[in-house]
This record gives C-alpha cells, sequence and structure tokens, in this order.
C-alpha cells in the first residue's frame, strides 16, 4: 500500500508561519491548515480533491494563510465557503453560488469575510456595462462579473484575494474625475501599441515634462492592443485621433499581416482570384488575360497612393490592363477555395481594405439575357423571286403596300436592321397572310452574360466517313458512320455593358440532307447556309438578318402508265414538269436584359401566363367530349349519333383461303 505523502511540520515564529508541503493531499492541506492552524470547523465536500505542492520562503502572517488555502482550492478546482455558524465548507467551484451564499456590500476598505463571497457593489461615475468589460479580463472566470444596468450595479463572486483586487479595480475608475474629460479608445490594427506611445510621445512630447504633460494622458491596453487617451481638451483628443490612424496605417507592410476568408457571393473563386494575382503581378499577364469589354464598359483600377492607404479609380471607357501590378505588399496572396467558393488573403488590413473594395465590385450578379429568335422562310416567286431585299426596294406592288405601312422611308431592306420592329413585323405578315411565310422555328433561350448560347433545331444525319474491306472469309465492308447536326443551328454569346448595350457574336448554321446525285457515294449531302457576325443592339431592339437564299429544282413526269414511256410518242400521253423553289432564310434575334433576379422571375411568370392562356384556348376551341349522368361511374366518352355497327357474321374468305382485307364488308 502506497500512503500520501505526509505535510511537512508547520514552522512557527513569533505570530507568523512558515508552510511546506510537497505531494500532500489536498484533504491533509485543508484538515492542518483549518483546524490545525486556525481552530475553525469545517465540512469537505467528498468529490473535492487533488495532490499539493506548496512552500512559503518566508514567514507569513497568519492572517495571510486563509487567503492562501484559498488559492490552493481554486487552483484545484474548489472554493471555501463560510456558513452564518461561522463553519467552513470546502465546495467544487460550480457549486459555489447555488443556494449557500448572501450577496454582500462591497466597497473599498470594508473588510471581506474570510472564503468564497458575492459583493454588489454600486457604482457612482461609470457605467455598469463599461466597467464590466475593464473587469473582465482581470477575472479568474469571466462568469464571475455580472451587471444590473437598471441600477447601475457590478455583481462580482470569488474568493477574498480575488474580490479584493477586483474592487481595489473599480475604486481606481469609478472616480470623479472622469466627468469633464474627453476619453477615447482606439484600437490598433496594425503595430503594437507600446511602438504607437513611443512614436506619439515624440509627436505630443514626453507625458512628463513635455508641452502637454498632464493635459494629455496616453495610457497603453495590451490586453486590447488599443490606446486609452484621456484629455480635459476635446481637441487634443481629435488631433490624438487623427496621429493614431496615421501612424497605424504606417504600420502596415510588416508583421501586421492576417488572414482574412472573403465568401464569394456572385462569381467565381478561382476566377476573381485569377484577377487579384495579375493585378498584383504575381504571375505573368497572359495566364490571366484581361476580359475584353464592350463598347461603353468602364474599366476600373485599384491603386495605393501610399502603402496601405488604399486610393479607388474609375477610369471611363479604357480597356483593363493586367500585369502591371498594384502597389502593395510584396507578400500579399490571395488563394482561391473552390470547394467553398471563398477567398483566402493573406494581406494587412490596409492592404486588405483596397483588396475588399475591388472585390466588391467585382463579386456581382451576373446579369443574363433572354434571347427570343424567330426564324422564318419566305418562299420567293412573283416580285419576291429576286430576294426580299430587292422586292421591298424596287417591287411596285409591295412597295405600294409598305407606303400604306409607313415604312417606306425605313428601306432598303439590309442585311440587319434594327429599326421599325413593329413595321417589319407588320411587312412579315402580309407575306405570311399570301403564304409565303413560313416559321421555321421560335426559340427563347436565358443565358448569362458573357455565356454562350446554343439553339438546335433539327435532326442528326448519319454519314459514312470510311470504309475498310474484311479479309476474313465472310466478305464484306464495314463502315465508319458519323452523325452531323443538320436543321437550324444557332450560337449566341452576348456581351452586357452597364448602359444595356448588348453586343452579340453570332453563329448561325441552316442544313439539311438530300439524296446524293454528283457521286456514288452512299452517304447524304449537307447542304448549308451560315452566316456569322458580331452586332450591338440596345435591349429590347430586334436584329434582322437576311439574304440566305436557296434553290432547289424538282424534276417530274405525269401520265398514262405505260403509254407515256414509249419512245418517240410518250411525249403525247404525259408531261414534265421542271419547278425550280427559292427560299430566303430571315432571322430575326430580340435581346433583353435581365438585370436583376425580379426581372428574370417576372419574365418566368410572363411565359407560365402565355402557357395558361393558350391551354384554356384549346379547351375552349376543342372541349372534351364527355356527358355526365349522376350515377357512378357515369363519364364516358359520347358516341358518334350513328347506328350501332351490325354483326356482319362469320368472316368471309377468299377463293385462295385467305380471309378479306376488311371483315367488315362482306364480299360479293
Amino acid at each position: 500500500m502506497v500512503q500520501a505523502a505526509k505535510p511537512i511540520a508547520v514552522q512557527q515564529q513569533g505570530g507568523d508561519l512558515t508552510l511546506s508541503f510537497e505531494g500532500a493531499d489536498l484533504r491533509e492541506v485543508v484538515k492542518t491548515i483549518l483546524s490545525d492552524i486556525l481552530q475553525q470547523s469545517y465540512i469537505m465536500d467528498p468529490r473535492v480533491g487533488g495532490t499539493i505542492t506548496l512552500h512559503t520562503k518566508r514567514p507569513i502572517p497568519k492572517a495571510a494563510v486563509l487567503p492562501t488555502l484559498e488559492t490552493v482550492l481554486r487552483m484545484n478546482g474548489a472554493v471555501l465557503l463560510k456558513q452564518d455558524d461561522g463553519t467552513y465548507q470546502v465546495v467544487p467551484s460550480n457549486m459555489a453560488g447555488k443556494g449557500n451564499l448572501t450577496p454582500q456590500l462591497g466597497q473599498v476598505g470594508k473588510a471581506l469575510q474570510g472564503g468564497y463571497s458575492i459583493q454588489v457593489v454600486s457604482l457612482k461615475y461609470i457605467g455598469a456595462a463599461d466597467m464590466a468589460k475593464i473587469l473582465q479580463p482581470l477575472a479568474v472566470d469571466p462568469g464571475d462579473i455580472r451587471i444590473d444596468p437598471m441600477r447601475n450595479l457590478l455583481i462580482l463572486s470569488g474568493s477574498e484575494p480575488e474580490l479584493r483586487h477586483l474592487i481595489e479595480t473599480v475604486d481606481m475608475f469609478d472616480v470623479d474625475w472622469i466627468a469633464g474629460m474627453s476619453v477615447g479608445l482606439f484600437p490598433l490594427q496594425n503595430v503594437d501599441v507600446k511602438t504607437a506611445v513611443g512614436d506619439l510621445e515624440k509627436v505630443f512630447g514626453d507625458k512628463n515634462v513635455g508641452p502637454l504633460a498632464g493635459a494629455l494622458r496616453i495610457v497603453p491596453i495590451e490586453r486590447l492592443n488599443a490606446l486609452l487617451v484621456v484629455t480635459p481638451q476635446a481637441k487634443y483628443l481629435d488631433e490624438a485621433r487623427t496621429w493614431i490612424e496615421r501612424l497605424d496605417r504606417s504600420g502596415v507592410g510588416g508583421n501586421g499581416q492576417r488572414l482574412y476568408v472573403y465568401q464569394v457571393q456572385n462569381g467565381k473563386a478561382e476566377l476573381l482570384a485569377g484577377l487579384l494575382n495579375d493585378a498584383f503581378g504575381k504571375k505573368p499577364a497572359q495566364k490571366t488575360p484581361a476580359p475584353t469589354l464592350a463598347p461603353g464598359l468602364a474599366a476600373t483600377e485599384v491603386k495605393l497612393s501610399q502603402p496601405g492607404k488604399p486610393a479607388i479609380q474609375e477610369t471611363q471607357g479604357k480597356p483593363a490592363t493586367s500585369g502591371d501590378g498594384l502597389s502593395l505588399a510584396e507578400n500579399v496572396r490571395v488563394i482561391a477555395d473552390k470547394d467553398n467558393n471563398a477567398l483566402l488573403i493573406l494581406a494587412s488590413a490596409g492592404d486588405y481594405q483596397a483588396i475588399e473594395s475591388a472585390l466588391r465590385k467585382l463579386d456581382v450578379a451576373p446579369r443574363q439575357v433572354l434571347i427570343e429568335v424567330t426564324i422564318a422562310e419566305v418562299t420567293l416567286s412573283g416580285e419576291l423571286k429576286y430576294g426580299l431585299d430587292w422586292a421591298l426596294t424596287n417591287g411596285p406592288n409591295i412597295s405600294s403596300q409598305m407606303n400604306n405601312f409607313g415604312i417606306a422611308s425605313a428601306l432598303p431592306f439590309s442585311y440587319t436592321w434594327t429599326s421599325s420592329t413593329g413595321k417589319l413585323k407588320a411587312v412579315l405578315n402580309a407575306l405570311a397572310t399570301d403564304s409565303k411565310l413560313k416559321i421555321v422555328s421560335s426559340p427563347h433561350i436565358t443565358v448569362a452574360d458573357n455565356q454562350k448560347a446554343s439553339i438546335q433545331v433539327g435532326d442528326q444525319v448519319p454519314t459514312i466517313t470510311s470504309t475498310q474491306s474484311t479479309t476474313t472469309s465472310t466478305t464484306g465492308v464495314i463502315s465508319s458512320v458519323q452523325y452531323l447536326n443538320t436543321g437550324v443551328l444557332l450560337n449566341v454569346t452576348p456581351h452586357v455593358n452597364a448602359g444595356g448595350l448588348v453586343t452579340m457574336d453570332i453563329n448561325q448554321e441552316v442544313s439539311n440532307a438530300a439524296k446524293t446525285t454528283s457521286s456514288g457515294i452512299d452517304s447524304p449531302t449537307i447542304s448549308k447556309r451560315t452566316a456569322q457576325s458580331t452586332v450591338t443592339v440596345q435591349t429590347g431592339e430586334t436584329l434582322v438578318m437576311a439574304g440566305l437564299i436557296s434553290d432547289k429544282s424538282a424534276h417530274a413526269t405525269n401520265g398514262l402508265p405505260l403509254l407515256s414511256k414509249l419512245p418517240l410518242i410518250g411525249g403525247l400521253f404525259g408531261t414534265l414538269d421542271d419547278t425550280d423553289n427559292r427560299t430566303e432564310l430571315i432571322i430575326l434575334i430580340t435581346p433583353r436584359v435581365l438585370k436583376t433576379v425580379n426581372q428574370a422571375a417576372e419574365v418566368t411568370d410572363e411565359y407560365r401566363r402565355r402557357i395558361n392562356h393558350l391551354e384554356d384556348m384549346l379547351k375552349t376551341l376543342n372541349p372534351p367530349r364527355f356527358k355526365v349522368n349522376l350515377q357512378p361511374d357515369s363519364i364516358l366518352p359520347v358516341q358518334d349519333e350513328a347506328e350501332p355497327p351490325t354483326d356482319t357474321g362469320p368472316v368471309p374468305i377468299k377463293h385462295d383461303g385467305k380471309a378479306a382485307r376488311n371483315p367488315q364488308v362482306p364480299i360479293k
């Protein structure tokens, strides 16, 4: 059995005591001090225990023995409580204030009872909340300090030494000289308080012998890394604030760097990191080229006129440049967190202000563009045989009709025409009335700014790309087949500037497959009509692309069977028709800029209303053919009012034994 170490003998010299405990059990120490030395009764909670080592180098007064014991108990998670009958109770710290103590009025100079207690301190000149902020860093447990803001009271709990220090601190700050003084607390972001105090003394003079000695007090608070400035003159406080801000900024770049996390709200973290690193000159500019700006866009440059002093400038109408770098600290780093879509920025506070200001201009919600496309095909015949452009310019009948619509002055009809959209629709409606206009497709698509939108309406046609003969016992040919997209293919990339001007990169193709007649290859011929252009229009305006004309020839022979194919005289019994079909493709593109999420939602609601309205129209034109009877399962389709079919009996059989094609009609 191993016994706990016993306390070494307590030596007494006069009225003073020397304590020496080495690896002693806490219970034995409590017994020695309370029972043997102080001759006090006590109760020990069984949850309290531990081993301590305590040595006093010099003899201590007998009155200091009890505070020493409180300190030892506090270090072992226990406190000493004094009951009303004078008995001491040793309990765990978390049980100290639960029904065991009665608060007392605490003030400087008043003796505190031994052990753990609760003191209520009334404040005269300083607010309870402000005083609590000063005391919390000094308390063993911040929870030991509570306030009553309505009565301006502090409620302090702790051991006798702890409470004595707290009450003395309250007495130091709760003084009348605060009244009428201008006080300011200035947190420092980039320099430590000792350096800042030294720099300020060079500006305002020494605090003891300087010209402002006694009129301006600068107190460093290292815990908060802040300066407390007290002065009877408000103008001195304003002057001190100005110089503290200057000196704090001038300290940027040394050891004042911090790691900031910027949560990207709208863009992509890796793209923003590339732009910022490119702007800082951290990598070659060609790796992250500056984005191309549409006409009218303004580039934003972030510059620092002095180290740590941000300056934001906006230049109108100039393209963004990259690679020159900014006047930031050399060790500024911007790292993209792709998974969390965030930026990790290692910089000083001053540099981060400049970076954050640039990010707030770059990290904006991307604009969206609703692209409405109408692809129509006009049959070129009569006055339109030379094309729609020529007909609108020179055709006498159509020109007179155009005068009726009031759009003759808008002609000639060019390759791109964006004016008088409503009048153009009137022309197309007139052509549709004569069955000369066919709508090939009318898609609508929403795309983000600077992103590519693709519209395809058509088929995938198989074509043979290569053939290879087999050399095995089974003869044959292996063909490689590739599927090509045909029909209407439209690729649009919009670029929107701040004024609503939309620049579009358009790549349009109309193709169809036909049987190959020019060669013996068993693969279709793809006929294409393509147009590629970059145009600029205002939001809501319609862009027209026309002039894509195709010719199709057809040869057909009609006549009496057999007789029309006789040599020499076959032409007397038939006709030979040669037809030429000329069509012109017209493309109408209307971009509409959606600057906000609400505008995008409004567009969606509008199309939803259109669909619902169309559904109601279809129900009106084609009502469901049902009748309702007041019986269960009575909703039945309405039958045509005709005589019911008669039973025709067995299916008649032809002479060859096969069933007739129509079993309802007897064979006669």
